[in-house]
């Protein structure tokens, strides 16, 4: 580490010592400086640097979830049914929208900043005091540090623990053994980091699986079902597939007041569930519910007192920011990011009737398929105009390639009449939107999770 990092630290360390106070500025600061001054460390690092800290994952209920798409959503999903049964909850997420204390979570609500303060400082104290020459955590497994301090500090009863990308050389993997083992939807992304292939991709994440854990998945591409269930018998892990035709009659109710719902049905390994009921209008969630139904059963055969009325009641009172959330009546943001995730971002917008038009805010990073995903997009036809813009990361797709992209898509597939926009920045695509939007007409925001958390920062 520089000089000049060395002596961040230390201000931040006496600053706290003496009174003074550290703010979350500061340490959003010093986390976004991380990536510049240190690189990804093996697993076992990792579980050394664990158990320096007393290996406090020992003392947790942990469950472990995994996967390409829908790993937050079945993190909400199952946050709130343990939450009904009366449990207390912490749940590790990421990335965060807006703050980053939305990635620790009790009971569904992220801690105050001061309580976040305590345990950035606390973790940076730990990690000096480790003393291990030239090591410094990278920025999400000094996160994952800090979620083991702070439930180990302050416990709960049920820790859901949400991997960043991958599985096996995951920092969330260096715990012991969890009481189950969630694998979400695979599809391609992060290839660089976890392979070219749907079977390459889902061994990364398989590699989450221990020795006798029952593992809960989505049967969804034979490819990727195929890696798991091997994986899982090598490892005598109780293989719990769900398939589509366990989920029927999915379809969009509304209540007497008008609220919209995702309504289906159930048939699960232990139970038959009839209109169970989520508060949003994303279709492809009623896949995520299910692998949380399926979750909290097994929690139940392994002694957790919950009962069918607290799977009924968790599901509907269930929240999850940036998934086909609606901000202002007509506006849904979506964090659909990748092929899969668009797709499934389509089919619920097909669903959803306008009196007017159909908007798209799109907005992408470049190490994401975006030629594809505008592809998609174009070829279902479902947006009468489409606004396009660059993002505050310097990840983003700049407008020159974006409409490259776009207009390149338009002339292959014979589309005219389609207007499209394109600007520097979100904020002035976002103005004209709701400046020229009339009555009616529906506006849809998807590309990125930076996206959505740069719209909601305006809202």
């Amino acid at each position: 580490m520089t000089k000049e990092i060395n002596d961040s630290i230390n201000r931040i360390l006496e600053s706290a010592s003496s009174g003074n106070g550290v703010s979350v500025r500061e340490c959003e600061e010093f986390l976004n400086r991380i990536p510049g001054f240190t690189d990804k460390h093996t697993i076992e690092d990792t579980k050394e640097f664990l158990e320096y800290l007393g290996n406090p994952d020992k003392n947790m209920k942990i469950i472990h979830v995994a996967g390409t798409n829908g790993k937050g959503s079945v993190c909400s999903y199952l946050t709130s049914i343990l939450m009904k049964a009366g449990y207390k909850v912490g749940t590790f997420v990421s990335p965060h929208l807006i703050k980053v204390n939305e990635r620790f979570l009790v009971n569904g609500r992220m801690i105050s900043d001061s309580l976040f303060v305590e345990v950035f400082v606390e973790t940076l104290q730990r990690v000096m005091e480790y003393g291990k020459v030239g090591y410094f955590p990278t920025y999400f497994e000094y996160l994952f540090f800090m979620s083991m301090i702070l439930y180990d500090v302050y416990p709960v009863d049920y820790l859901i623990l949400e991997t960043g990308l991958g599985g096996k050389l995951d920092a969330t993997n260096s715990i012991g053994v969890p009481e189950i083992n969630i694998i979400t939807e695979i599809g391609f992304d992060h290839m660089q980091y976890l392979g070219n292939t749907i079977e390459e991709i889902a061994g990364e994440k398989a590699g989450i699986i221990r020795q006798g854990v029952p593992t809960v998945f989505f049967d969804k591409q034979p490819q990727s079902s195929e890696v798991i269930k091997k994986k899982a018998l090598e490892l005598d892990s109780r293989a719990v597939v769900i398939q589509k035709k366990d989920i029927e009659n999915v379809r969009v109710i509304c209540d007497e007041n008008g609220n919209k719902f995702i309504a289906f049905s159930y048939n699960s390994l232990y139970d038959k569930y009839v209109d169970l009921k989520l508060s949003t209008q994303a279709r492809y969630q009623a896949e995520n519910a299910a692998i949380a139904v399926t979750a909290a059963e097994i929690l139940k055969d392994k002694g957790a007192d919950i009962s069918k009325q607290d799977i009924q009641e968790g599901l509907i009172t269930a929240k999850w920011e940036g998934r086909m959330e609606e901000i202002r009546p007509g506006i849904y943001v979506d964090g659909a990011h990748n092929i899969d995730g668009i797709e499934a971002f389509l089919d619920s917008v097909e669903g959803i009737e306008a009196q007017g038009k159909k908007i798209l805010l799109f907005g992408v990073v470049s190490d994401k398929q975006y030629l594809r995903i505008v592809d998609k997009i174009l070829l279902r036809k479902q947006f009468d105009a489409i606004y396009v813009a660059t993002l505050e990361t310097s990840r983003s797709v700049s407008v020159a390639e974006l409409k490259g992209a776009f207009e390149h898509g338009k002339e292959e597939f014979g589309i005219f009449g389609l207007p499209i926009k394109y600007y520097s920045n979100v904020r002035d695509a976002l103005t004209d939107i709701i400046t020229y939007r009339k009555s009616g007409d529906i506006v849809f925001a998807a590309g990125s999770l930076y996206l959505i958390g740069e719209i909601k920062s305006m809202m």
